[in-house]
């Protein structure tokens, strides 16, 4: 399998996959966050919990991928 990955920029991969841990843990925090807190804080809270896990666990998926693709086949030979 890394055979047929060689050559391939990991970070769109990485990408992919944060995002989709993050939907996933950010739903379930924040249905935590709505379940643990009462009041009208608690919608608000939990958008900003979902939001937040969603965009960091993107952003660190993109940058593990895109290190990993470094470390793996070397640098690209088309960055200057």
């Amino acid at each position: 399998m890394l055979e047929q990955l060689r050559g391939r920029n990991l970070a769109h991969v990485g990408c992919t996959v944060g995002l989709t841990l993050g939907l996933v843990v950010g739903m379930l925090s924040a249905i935590a966050i709505i379940a643990l807190v009462q009041g009208d804080a608690a919608v608000t809270w939990a958008t900003v919990a979902f939001f937040f896990l969603t965009f960091a666990l993107g952003v660190l998926g993109y940058v593990v991928g895109g290190r990993s693709s470094r470390r793996l086949w070397g640098p690209d030979p088309h960055d200057d």
